[in-house]
């Protein structure tokens, strides 16, 4: 018995002769009005759901009603709501909103795009089942099907109801949602009707639209970012700690290499164990995550992140071959001048001064003809923060724009 009340049993059989587990719904004939609603309920669900064959959907295998009860048979999802699949988890990544927000809009829009359109009404995260690979939408007892002028407000409901649970998700987001995810939502629940959605077709479209965007921006993807300073102790590693940290907070799998020759990540993994731990050759703390500088001598395994966060400390030549260098200067930019000069020749070079030199900035800015990135004060760089954060999105923002991050 999977539930019991009143007005319903629900029961999970087996088929004999498949050997497959279904649902059996069940009332038994009474004049009581709860009885007769979940009659009603039971008839517009088989009503609805017969015909209808969709990833995201269950079937229907039989309907019957005799004098003494109405039955109903459909597919036994074996799965897990989206409510406790949150309650589990505690928090998602940006693409798990995605990928659920547009399988649950696929089966809105073939639901609404029916011969006789179908409006769902009751479209909440406990009737969303996670199965594997699958997200099916369960429970169409106050269904309806749209006829005539019904249509014209055939997705409101069923709108309303999936900015619910896109806030709701984004609630538990864990990672960086991107300023166009938060302009759709913001779009969805427009209180005017010229400025909303004109139905759950086309909020999915433009969901699918960006998905694509951000594959292709993938196989253009900066590969190799170098972090070099023009002298020591000017914060060459912090921000290359900090800037690991952004990407990865962000969505972009990063991972910080040490090419300075000084083990200090070991050292910190050694003297703070509680908040690094090491896993499959790596490093982690939060939302940092670094190859550990063990020499020459001992061979690791290379990552599957996406960019590779080097430190180059002051040898430029080993930043030579970098997508992307951040080129961190400190009091004296001018005793290398001709190496900076020639890192600046490159449109692949930001020229950053750090907290230490906050004076320097619009003086080295004028006199090398380039533009200079202030990063602010950073206790932490492990934990940058929304200062820091927006320097970051400044720094990359035209890399976005030509497709390469």
């Amino acid at each position: 018995m999977l539930h019991h009340s009143e007005s319903m049993d629900v029961i999970l059989a087996e088929h004999t002769g498949l050997r497959e587990l279904r649902v059996l719904k069940r009332i038994g004939k009474k004049t009581d009005t709860c009885i007769a609603n979940a009659a009603f309920q039971l008839h517009r669900e088989a009503e609805i759901l017969t015909g209808l064959k969709a990833p995201g959907i269950p079937l229907i295998y039989d309907f019957w009603e005799d004098d003494e009860e109405i039955c109903l048979i459909e597919e036994y999802v074996q799965g897990i709501s989206l409510q406790e699949y949150l309650l589990r988890n505690g928090s998602v990544d940006f693409k798990f909103i995605t990928d659920i927000l547009i399988r649950i809009l696929d089966i809105m829009v073939y639901l609404h795009g029916q011969t006789i359109p179908i409006r769902h009404q009751d479209l909440k995260p406990e009737h969303v089942i996670i199965k594997g690979d699958r997200v099916i939408l369960i429970d169409y007892g106050i269904a309806t099907l749209l006829r005539g002028e019904q249509t014209d407000q055939m997705g409101v409901d069923d709108m309303e109801a999936l900015v619910s649970i896109a806030e709701e998700l984004a609630c538990h987001c864990s990672t960086y949602i991107p300023s166009w995810f938060r302009s759709a939502l913001r779009k969805a629940k427009a209180r005017d009707d010229s400025a909303r959605y004109s139905s759950v077709a086309e909020w999915r479209g433009l969901l699918l639209r960006q998905q694509a965007r951000d594959s292709e921006k993938k196989g253009l993807l900066i590969r190799k970012i170098a972090v070099v300073g023009n002298e020591r102790g000017i914060g060459t590693t912090h921000t290359a700690f900090s800037l690991t940290t952004y990407l990865n907070y962000t969505g972009r799998k990063a991972c910080y290499a040490n090419l300075t020759g000084r083990p200090f990540l070991i050292r910190m993994n050694e003297n703070l164990s509680r908040d690094f731990y090491e896993k499959n050759g790596i490093i982690y703390h939060r939302w940092f995550r670094g190859k550990p500088d063990y020499g020459p001598a001992v061979e690791t395994r290379e990552t599957d992140e996406e960019l590779m966060i080097c430190d180059c400390g002051t040898d430029f030549l080993k930043a030579a071959d970098a997508d992307l260098t951040i080129y961190v200067t400190g009091s004296r930019p001018w005793q290398s001048r001709q190496l900076m000069e020639e890192m600046l020749e490159k449109d692949s070079t930001v020229l950053l001064i750090t907290p230490a030199n906050p004076g320097m900035a619009a003086a080295l800015a004028r006199s090398a003809g380039h533009r200079v990135v202030s990063l602010p004060y950073q206790a932490n760089p492990l934990h940058p923060d929304r200062d820091v954060m927006k320097v970051y999105d400044e720094i990359f923002k035209k890399f976005e724009k030509k497709g390469r991050i």
